[in-house]
């Protein structure tokens, strides 16, 4: 994973994040290090995420070179009451390209196609589209995805109508660019719903979650306000080295529910739990103290010789258990999707109630 190098600058004089030659400038005044929070102290636990007994879901496919090695991370969208997952996938040329399952039940995927339905194109992503993350705005699904020349990792943007998607019709594909040209960047998830008219975007410029918000949804990104929403932890914690957005943002009565991962300082990656403020999405409500799912399985762990990076749940989407989304309430159940040691796709379940403390349901 690519990494930035954050420098201080003096007051009034631009904060530069820099890759390679090209920089992302953040003026002082526009980068703030400590998001707005309502509670302070330490926070109640949430509760761990329920592993799917049959896990994992989606393993490699020797007979397919395109995915002939590894499967993980993909995006999840839920139309007409079927669960579809993007998902990345590596063969024997290294280069990741996008497959497509889908599943009645959320569970078992009985359906996958033979071919990707997203492959790279342009010196950008030579070496792969990586990641994906999809939004449904209107009657488009938006996909936010890195990609990867080898050296630099961006995220870029796609999307397709909502008719295309089910019919299949992936020569229909939109791509609309690079959201920072040139800046190293990863992680990004955008909002379903508009906030105060703009677009909302989560990415992440390490070691930090970002947030930015544009009136446009268009490439390069317009947007001129980037702040921190989440720093990464210290110390021991388990995001002590790195924290980044997972799923797309889900919306509940109780605010923006993320699922999120982090990365301790020996490499392990775990998921967490977020909460933002309905209206005002800078404003970070809830963040748990513990990760809600640690690699402890053989297939999150990884065995020796038989999985790319050992001790990894990832996670790029979750979905409504039941329905089609919609704001979610306490009783509803999501299912989060995730990558095992970046190897296989798994499940994990869990309720609204348990991963939202009571106080931050009844403030």
């Amino acid at each position: 994973m690519a990494t930035l190098k954050e420098r201080k600058q003096p007051v009034n004089e631009p904060a530069r994040i820099r890759q390679s030659d090209v920089q992302l400038e953040v003026s002082e005044a526009e980068c703030e290090e400590v998001p707005e929070q309502v509670v302070a102290g330490e926070p109640p636990r949430a509760a761990p995420l329920v592993r799917f007994a049959g896990n994992p879901v989606l393993e490699s496919i020797k007979e397919h070179a395109w995915e002939s090695k590894y499967v993980l991370n993909p995006g999840a969208i839920k139309l007409n009451g079927k669960v579809y997952l993007v998902y990345r996938a590596v063969g024997e040329d290294d280069v990741s390209r996008l497959g497509l399952a889908a599943s009645e039940d959320g569970f078992e995927f009985v359906e996958r196609l033979e071919e990707p339905i997203f492959e790279p194109q342009g010196k950008s992503e030579e070496k792969g589209c990586e990641d994906p993350r999809l939004t449904l705005i209107g009657d488009r699904i938006y996909m936010l995805y890195t990609a990867y020349n080898g050296l630099i990792a961006q995220i870029a943007l796609a999307s397709i109508s909502v008719d295309d998607f089910l019919d299949y019709r992936w020569a229909a594909w939109r791509r609309h660019g690079l959201l920072f040209p040139g800046s190293a960047n990863k992680n990004a998830a955008l909002f379903p719903d508009r906030v105060d008219e703009q677009f909302t975007m989560l990415h992440r410029v390490e070691p930090h979650i970002w947030i930015t918000s544009a009136y446009d949804l268009r490439c390069p990104w317009p947007g001129k306000e980037h702040k921190i929403l989440a720093p990464s932890a210290s110390g021991t914690a388990w995001d002590g080295k790195k924290v980044g957005a997972g799923s797309q943002p889900l919306k509940t009565k109780h605010g923006w529910l993320l699922i999120t991962h982090g990365t301790d300082h020996a490499g392990v990656y775990r998921l967490g739990v977020m909460l933002l403020d309905l209206a005002a999405t800078t404003i970070l409500l809830y963040r748990s103290p513990n990760s809600v799912l640690d690699p402890v399985e053989k297939c999150e762990v990884g065995e020796v010789g038989k999985c790319w990076v050992h001790n990894v749940v990832y996670t790029c989407g979750a979905v409504p258990l039941d329905g089609v989304g919609g704001t979610l309430g306490a009783e509803d159940d999501v299912l989060v999707y995730y990558g095992a040691a970046d190897t296989a796709v798994c499940v994990a379940t869990a309720r609204i109630s348990d991963l939202i403390p009571i106080q931050y349901r009844e403030r």
